[in-house]
């Protein structure tokens, strides 16, 4: 029906998800309200473990937290034996509260604290993804004081144009992530000298929301051949990790990378130097390509406003769902109710900004107030990036499954955004 939404279907005129009348759930849960289909997060996440089966060493799906951490998303993934790619001491929280196994559990960002490094040396992880060669020191002087060795792998920076949003693009020689090939081998060979990190790979991640499979080739044989380069010199690699990136279908008319596409494109490109080095174990951090298409921010119309287009003024904001305001991203919008007659339409938030709006001159089934209107593709980015902007409660979030409906966030009370203000004595 929808290209990516599998489990997205028309019955008696009205949109089901996992079979469930999106009409009736709105009106059970309340407006606005995200869903997510287990049911889409398994066969999403299925196509990978097919897709790389027969990879000749060790590989790890170790899914971006940052996409989406709800606890039941993270666990369910868990148990699908998704592994984690963290970037927050509260994102590795979440992690072993989801029991992932420490071996499949990599900590990236380009500015750890501390504090974050503590637990992940305590927590014995796979590795962290240095960023920087202060990092690494850091690193070595808290694993010293905890009596601990930690794994260290180095985030390399490729400078590879990924041909996707530039804010999204984590790649270049200008981005703020990683680093240039010589300094990276200059950091591997300190990270040898120091008692107490253990050298094990290296990263890469050139960006998200990718739809062309040359980058990704492009990539791996930059990192293969700087694997070969550390080889001829005594290093050897065990893991190297290519990040995540593959895009996900937000325009339904768009053919793009299939898993298969991109598995093929990787595997066959890191076979090309067999004969020149040992194969590496290959770990893998995809977000976007695993929970996007299982989410729906489901909306209700509250307002219809004829001006210079016609407006449906929903109860969605951009508070709940950032991404069109931030990034002019699109999603598809429809009607959930299936009408025959369509007009164009504008489907806006009541946030006081002039960025708040879905979508512009959209074509929907006739909108009438009181409609149920849904936002495709916000499983990843959605309700990782809300926020309380115009004081609003963040949206509840149910997850749609074989075995029932289940709510697995609730939605915020007026108390709950102010739960953490203080009032000092002399305003009292």
């Amino acid at each position: 029906m929808f290209l990516g939404n599998d489990t997205l279907e028309i019955k008696d005129k009205v949109v089901h998800i996992d079979g469930y009348n999106v009409i009736e759930l709105a009106e059970k849960f309340g407006t606005p309200l995200y869903v997510m289909s287990e049911e889409q997060i398994k066969i999403n996440a299925e196509r990978y473990f097919k897709a790389f089966k027969d990879y000749k060493k060790d590989f790890i799906l170790a899914y971006a937290y940052k996409a989406n951490s709800n606890l039941a998303i993270t666990r369910l993934l868990t148990k699908l034996g998704c592994g984690a790619d963290v970037v927050s001491g509260g994102e590795l929280y979440i992690a072993k509260l989801s029991k992932v196994d420490n071996d499949k559990i990599v900590f990236n960002g380009n500015c750890k604290t501390k504090e974050e490094i503590v637990m992940g040396v305590e927590s014995e992880i796979r590795a962290f993804n240095v960023d920087s060669i202060s990092e690494l020191i850091m690193i070595n002087e808290t694993a010293k004081e905890l009596g601990k060795v930690a794994n260290v792998a180095f985030r390399v920076n490729p400078d590879i144009n990924p041909k996707t949003h530039p804010k999204i693009s984590t790649g270049l020689k200008k981005s703020k992530f990683g680093l240039p090939l010589d300094l990276a081998k200059k950091a591997i060979k300190m990270a040898l000298e120091m008692e107490n990190v253990n050298f094990v790979g290296i990263h890469c991640h050139i960006g998200s929301q990718i739809t062309d499979v040359s980058p990704f080739i492009e990539e791996t044989r930059k990192m293969m051949e700087f694997i070969v380069e550390l080889k001829n010199e005594g290093i050897e690699v065990r893991d190297l990790n290519l990040g995540g990136g593959l895009g996900v279908p937000y325009y339904k008319d768009k053919e793009i990378p299939t898993v298969e596409d991109y598995a093929k494109a990787i595997i066959n490109t890191i076979y090309e130097f067999e004969d020149k080095v040992e194969i590496p174990n290959l770990i893998l951090e995809p977000g976007r390509s695993i929970v996007a298409t299982a989410g729906y921010l489901i909306t209700k119309v509250h307002h219809i406003k004829e001006t210079s287009c016609k407006w449906v003024m929903v109860d969605a904001g951009m508070n709940d769902m950032l991404r069109p305001a931030m990034y002019e991203a699109y999603h598809h919008i429809i009607n959930a109710k299936v009408k025959g007659e369509k007009e164009v339409v504008s489907v806006a938030g009541g946030l006081c900004e002039s960025s708040d709006i879905f979508g512009k001159d959209r074509e929907l089934d006739k909108v009438e107030v009181g409609d149920t209107i849904i936002i495709f593709d916000v499983g990843a980015y959605g309700i990782s990036m809300a926020n309380n902007y115009n004081a609003r409660g963040r949206p509840r979030m149910i997850l749609t499954s074989k075995k029932g409906v289940y709510i697995i966030r609730e939605r915020e009370t007026y108390a709950d955004l102010i739960s953490k203000d203080l009032i000092p004595p002399h305003l009292l």
